[in-house]
């Protein structure tokens, strides 16, 4: 029995065993072609993504461009020809309007020059799409393509206006690594996928791009390291609450141009603000009634022209790290809560057109300690809507004018009696004054005025009177 199996194991071995190594090395072989046809062919592909379509047949180039979006024969064959009389040098800021032929053509030639160009071709420093004015809506597929060619290019600043049409966010964004800025004008994001991302963004600037649902703040939120934005609202979008909620955020400036009336007294319109990396704020609103932050302890600097109706949910103790302060505020109300400390500003500027400036001065000077500067600057005409609070002395000099206060600057001083009050009470009051600076629009009376101010008591002996 033993001796029949081992016969069978033996006449398996020599039938069946070559049959087996043959099968097996035929194969090793197929496997062996198969990878070699790959490497081969993607040898070829790397070596046009390295020297671009230059090197291939001229009607397979022309076929290429056929079925590109917004091909164009003429401008396709002219491209062709002129390219081989001599290389092309691609242009590092690229525009393309449709109301413009030659912008059209110039922008199809970086498009052509581009595909053609070598893989180590020069950075696009910058692309801007200016469309649907005269044209037809561009469709989604069209303005990816404009945006992929740059994307190729390793594009830093992308900026699309879109005449208040709706834009389909580039998918090809998301693998963008180079794009440092995005400039998105006249157009409306409808919808933001949940798994869009701009990885190196860090700059947005957003010009009249309507709030619609919640877009505008999901766009915020696929921007993991946004430092610098920039909103600039100029029509109504009929969002009552704006929301900014960006953690890595340094840089933030707001300009509301609205058309629209005020809102009624009993409705909040405007801007809730959650930033806590913020070092720079910059506002100009004239429309708002609420601004709300949330704690922002490392802003140094911030401009801001608003209307105060809320005070208590504005500066207060959310922007008390600020050192440089450039405020106007357009109503008489002081735009924090009463008994707040501006521990660390140093350097305020106060514009001098609203009817309370006088008042919020004496609370600023109060309630800032350590103030070493003061400029007063009149920057936009003055409202005359609002009874004035004109400037009264306080009954105990403000600490920072005894032990800190140096310059002053007064830039629109026109002499009137409440002014040289404010100005005979510093004067009288600041030991550590070191410089004045005096400016006037009427040039006629300036010698009269100036004189006025030269004779007032000093007790700082130090102090210097500069008169422009």
């Amino acid at each position: 029995m033993n001796g029949s199996l081992e016969y069978q194991f033996v006449f398996f071995l020599r039938t069946h065993v070559p049959k087996l190594r043959e099968k097996f090395t035929r194969t090793m072989e197929n496997c062996e072609k198969k990878k070699r046809r790959r490497l081969c062919q993607k040898n070829k592909e790397n070596e046009v993504e390295k020297h671009g379509l230059s090197d291939l047949p001229v009607e397979l180039i022309f076929k290429i461009f056929s079925m590109l979006p917004l091909f164009d024969e003429t401008l396709a064959r002219r491209f062709i020809s002129e390219y081989w009389e001599g290389p092309r040098i691609l242009e590092p800021n690229v525009m393309f309007s449709d109301e413009s032929t030659m912008s059209f053509r110039n922008f199809m030639s970086f498009v052509y020059g581009s595909l053609m160009s070598s893989n180590d071709a020069p950075t696009l420093e910058r692309l801007h799409l200016n469309l649907g004015k005269l044209r037809r809506n561009y469709s989604a597929t069209e303005i990816n393509f404009c945006v992929q060619v740059a994307v190729n290019r390793s594009v830093r600043e992308l900026r699309i206006d879109l005449s208040g049409k709706t834009l389909y966010l580039p998918c090809c964004l998301i693998t963008c690594r180079t794009l440092k800025e995005l400039v998105l004008h006249n157009l409306i994001i409808k919808v933001v996928p949940r798994w869009f991302r701009l990885p190196s963004l860090k700059t947005l600037k957003l010009s009249s791009v309507p709030a619609v649902g919640k877009s505008v703040r999901s766009l915020l939120k696929i921007c993991p390291v946004l430092e610098n934005l920039v909103v600039n609202k100029k029509e109504d979008d009929n969002v009552m609450i704006y929301t900014i909620d960006v953690p890595t955020l340094r840089s933030l400036s707001i300009i509301n141009r609205e058309r629209t009336k005020r809102t009624n007294a009993g409705e909040s319109r405007g801007f809730l603000i959650n930033a806590p990396s913020l070092t720079y704020l910059n506002i100009k609103d004239a429309f708002s009634n609420f601004i709300m932050f949330e704690p922002m302890p490392e802003v140094i600097k911030a401009n801001m022209k608003v209307i105060c109706d809320q005070s208590e949910k504005f500066i207060g103790c959310r922007l008390t790290s600020i050192k440089h302060l450039s405020l106007c505020s357009l109503t008489s109300t002081t735009p924090y809560p009463i008994g707040t400390k501006l521990s660390s500003l140093r350097h305020p500027q106060l514009c001098t057109c609203s009817a309370g400036w006088q008042n919020l001065l004496a609370c600023m000077l109060n309630d800032a300690p350590k103030l070493r500067s003061l400029t007063l600057k009149l920057k936009h005409e003055v409202n005359k809507d609002y009874p004035k609070n004109l400037w009264k002395n306080p009954t105990i000099v403000p600490e920072c004018l005894t032990t800190h206060f140096k310059i002053l600057k007064w830039r629109g001083y026109a002499g009137t009696k409440h002014e040289r009050n404010m100005v005979r009470y510093i004067l009288a009051n600041a030991p550590c004054l070191k410089k004045t600076t005096f400016s006037t629009k009427c040039r006629n009376q300036c010698d009269t005025r100036f004189r006025e101010i030269t004779s007032m008591h000093r007790v700082s002996e130090k102090c210097q009177f500069v008169f422009d």
